[in-house]
């Protein structure tokens, strides 16, 4: 079997295990919050540019299809692309084999096969385009007529721009071209077509500058709270989250094919120098950074996904020269065995739960994160039947105090039943709802509404709701079954005497408090 029959088999069937996990499992926290920029789209969002949610009204026809399945297509269709993009570029580099395994070291990492494979994330559009924008500037180093200088110049500053509209870790990615540039390749400053393509560069920017210019810079201000340094204190406990969260979410025997590619090049260069100092330019930045902040501060091991898929690609060069490489290959079978298992853990619970008796019934699933994709079809069934019994419910909009789980019930309860949801807290728990709540009709003095919480996040209404309304009355305690068993327990409570009628001051007062 030659290598492109082999990446055929490869995208064919990792692309049906992402088609099957994407249309069996229910959106996860993000997910649905990302189902808002669809919902709701504009040039830039609150917590990232708006690429993913273009994503998912290209791929579901702008919300035809509104299924989990229509809404993580595109997310598929770019992983199998990507495959595909990485099996060019380490083509490119060295060779078919290359290219190979730099394809399976991607669907065998948990980042790029799951984060940015399957699941609605900005992580997929970026990936793609970083990839593709990568494979250009190659091509691009590689181009010996001028038309080929400029053509593949001109496409990869677009695919890096584009990256930068899907995640602002793309920006490390021009980062890294221009200090290759400088240490390696001055005499490509030179040429004017460059800075003619920085100017589309330069127009990303601006529109996700000006959009937070007109939204009183909130992204910002949410985005530099989260990795200051001005107030150093170190966190021995983030630091080691974000190595072990690294280590895990790009798969051991990536981690480490990729420590031992980089520490035994200077003994034999399986790869010519020039791809090595660019890979390591665009790469290493952003890992380098992503550990400086987690001593202080809590960082998410994803940041800097993209970065090990980039460093795969050196990997595979260094494996492409062993005549065998079993090792890649049972990782693989157990990575797409664990999707598929997966599967059954989420909505059958397999290894999870446990009966309410072990457990306070508020605290009932409070350690499985695979109940956040999972009993949201019980939650609106149990609603339907309160609003059976109590004609009262009719009407009455859905509240939630943070985006999670206030996403879900917009998904899987207000949006199918025309109701409004409204998220109210602080600007930290708000996010995109800061702009969607103001969107809704304007809660009135005295109003009603429903109020959700769960036991694996028991979040009490007296707690989080006092400053906005003046009653709790819990309408039902309901248990969610999974393979059987109660997984864990959902609460509706009435909420009454809404405090405030100018919703639009009272959640700009609080974010500046």
């Amino acid at each position: 079997m030659s290598n492109k029959q082999k990446l055929f088999l490869l995208i064919s069937v990792s692309t049906l295990i992402r088609l099957i996990a994407g249309g069996s499992i229910q959106l996860g926290n993000d997910e649905v919050y990302y189902w808002t920029y669809a919902m709701y789209p504009d040039w830039s969002h609150f917590d990232h540019p708006p690429m993913v949610g273009f994503f998912e009204q290209i791929f579901s026809l702008n919300l035809f299809f509104d299924s989990e399945l229509a809404l993580r297509l595109g997310f598929i269709v770019s992983g199998s692309l990507s495959t595909w993009l990485l099996f060019l570029i380490g083509k490119e580099v060295k060779d078919e084999r290359t290219g190979l395994l730099a394809a399976i070291l991607y669907n065998t990492s948990i980042y790029g096969f799951v984060i940015a494979g399957l699941f609605i994330m900005p992580d997929g559009p970026l990936v793609l385009f970083w990839m593709m924008s990568l494979l250009f500037f190659i091509k691009y180093q590689k181009a010996t007529n001028k038309f080929h200088v400029n053509l593949y110049l001109s496409l990869s500053i677009l695919a890096a721009s584009l990256g930068v509209y899907s995640k602002y870790q793309a920006a490390f990615l021009i980062a890294g071209y221009g200090m290759y540039w400088l240490f390696y390749k001055r005499d490509q400053l030179r040429n004017p077509v460059l800075y003619l393509n920085l100017g589309f560069t330069a127009l990303i920017v601006f529109i996700i500058v000006y959009w937070n210019y007109l939204n009183s810079f909130s992204g910002v201000s949410y985005h530099s709270e989260r990795v200051t340094v001005f107030e150093p204190a170190f966190n021995p406990d983030s630091f080691l989250r974000e190595i072990v969260g690294q280590i895990a979410y790009n798969n051991p025997y990536n981690y480490i094919v990729i420590l031992l590619a980089l520490v035994g090049y200077r003994k034999k260069r399986f790869i010519s120098s020039d791809y090595f100092n660019l890979i390591l330019l665009i790469s290493l930045p952003l890992i380098g950074i992503t550990l400086f902040f987690s001593i202080f501060r809590d960082t998410l091991p994803h940041w800097s996904g993209v970065s090990f898929l980039s460093l795969a690609i050196i990997a595979a060069a260094r494996l492409a020269d062993r005549t065998k490489n079993r090792g890649i290959t049972i990782t693989m079978i157990i990575i797409f065995s664990l999707m598929l298992t997966g599967i059954g853990i989420v909505n059958k619970g397999w290894g999870q739960g446990s009966e309410p008796g072990q457990y306070e019934n508020t605290k009932l699933g409070k350690n499985d994160p695979t109940l956040d994709m999972y009993g949201w079809d019980q939650v609106y069934d149990h609603y339907r039947f309160l609003e059976e019994k109590n004609e009262r419910l009719n009407g009455l909009p859905v509240v939630s105090n943070k985006w999670y789980p206030g996403s879900h019930l917009f998904y899987y309860l207000a949006n199918p039943l025309g109701k409004s949801v409204y998220v109210l807290g602080e600007m930290k728990d708000m996010h995109k709802y800061f702009l969607i709540n103001q969107s809704m009709p304007d809660l009135v003095e005295g109003q009603s509404a429903i109020y959700f919480t769960h036991s694996r996040n028991f979040k009490a209404p007296e707690i989080t709701m006092p400053s906005f309304f003046k009653k709790y009355t819990l309408l039902s305690e309901f248990p969610i079954i999974r393979g059987g068993i109660t997984a864990e327990f959902g609460y509706f409570y009435l909420l009454e005497g809404y405090k405030i009628t100018n919703l639009e001051q009272q959640v700009k007062d609080l974010s500046n408090e």
